[in-house]
């Protein structure tokens, strides 16, 4: 159910190489241009509610420990909840984890010359990572970071495999944490099938599930587009398909859910 959570080890790493990290909120940035620990530090106090909450290059005496500083994390809370932020300067880049849709990003963008930060679930929240308030608090401290931080261009999320261009990733998660519509394009992935039906990447971090719409209803991509996009939304909020269900679209049309037999997929389809 979790997506690709647990598929890489939760690490806080100082190697010397480009260390793989579990699913996150990662924020992409030109080479050499990822702020360090003191731009984090100076950031947060702006943000309500965030904290700073173990700074591994200080030890009891006050002092900065020469074997901490090589690891440049950092841990921040929010809610109660605290979260990893990996790669800071002058450590090593986190790798940026493989990206299959893009949305918004300038023509140039290359993932794989981007530097990049991760923002991940604590430890002790890792076994919940898929779970609603934690990725809700996760996506508001990210984008608290993003707004605040110099240069970050791009925001992905990893379960999705999607690179949201940075102000609409965070203008879309700001609408959903103030009580609107879940952020489809940021959170999922849309591609056509074999079959040429449309197809999402990333409902299955939530609900272990993902959607498939009918060829019929597909012709369409940018229609399709926004029905996958509005049954993300029920679907996020109602929970697992677990039986076939009726959905009413937004144009009126009667669609009929159905939970495939090994439960991973959803079709959707005309009644």
């Amino acid at each position: 159910m979790g997506g690709l959570a647990g598929s890489m080890p939760h690490v806080r790493a100082n190697s010397s190489e480009k260390g793989k990290v579990a699913a996150g909120v990662y924020l992409l940035f030109s080479p050499g241009k990822r702020p360090d620990r003191d731009a984090v530090l100076s950031a947060i106090p702006d943000m309500p509610l965030a904290s700073v909450s173990h700074d591994p290059a200080i030890i009891d005496t006050g002092s900065e420990s020469g074997a901490a500083r090589k690891g440049r994390w950092l841990e921040l809370l929010l809610s109660g909840m605290t979260f990893d932020l990996l790669g800071l300067e002058p450590g090593p880049s986190i790798e940026v984890p493989e990206i299959a849709h893009r949305v918004g990003c300038d023509a140039g963008f290359d993932p794989e010359a981007s530097d990049a930060l991760v923002l991940l679930p604590g430890p002790h929240l890792a076994d919940g990572a898929d779970s609603l308030p934690i990725v809700r608090a996760m996506l508001d401290l990210a984008c608290g970071l993003s707004r605040r931080l110099d240069e970050v261009q791009t925001v992905c999320w990893s379960p999705a495999r999607a690179a949201v261009a940075m102000p609409m990733f965070c203008q879309s998660v700001e609408q959903w944490l103030g009580g609107g519509v879940f952020p489809a394009l940021g959170l999922a992935g849309f591609a056509t099938d074999g079959e040429e039906r449309l197809t999402s990447e990333g409902l299955a971090h939530f609900v272990g599930q993902e959607i498939v719409i009918g060829r019929d209803l597909s012709r369409d991509r940018l229609s399709a587009t926004k029905l996958a996009a509005r049954l993300i939304h029920e679907i996020v909020g109602t929970g697992k398909v677990d039986a076939p269900r009726e959905f009413v679209s937004d144009e009126g049309i009667t669609l009929r859910l159905s939970p495939a037999a090994d439960g991973t997929t959803i079709e959707v389809s005309r009644m």
